[in-house]
């Protein structure tokens, strides 16, 4: 078993390096979507998701 500061600093480490090999690489560029997915093997893979029109963010009190 695993504590909740080791899970998420693996999940962060696995979805950043392959987030950022895709935006790097310019698979992914700014106002793409993409799903993450993981393999049956454990290999974490983006795929371009369908586009979707982004919501304005909200007014800041």
């Amino acid at each position: 078993l695993y504590g909740a500061r080791p899970l998420r600093r693996a999940i962060m480490r696995l979805l950043e390096d392959v987030l950022a090999e895709e935006i790097l690489s310019g698979r992914t560029k700014d106002g793409d979507t993409a799903l993450v997915d993981v393999d049956d093997e454990g290999n974490v893979k983006v795929v371009p998701g369908e586009e979707r029109e982004l919501l304005p963010q909200a007014a800041e009190n």
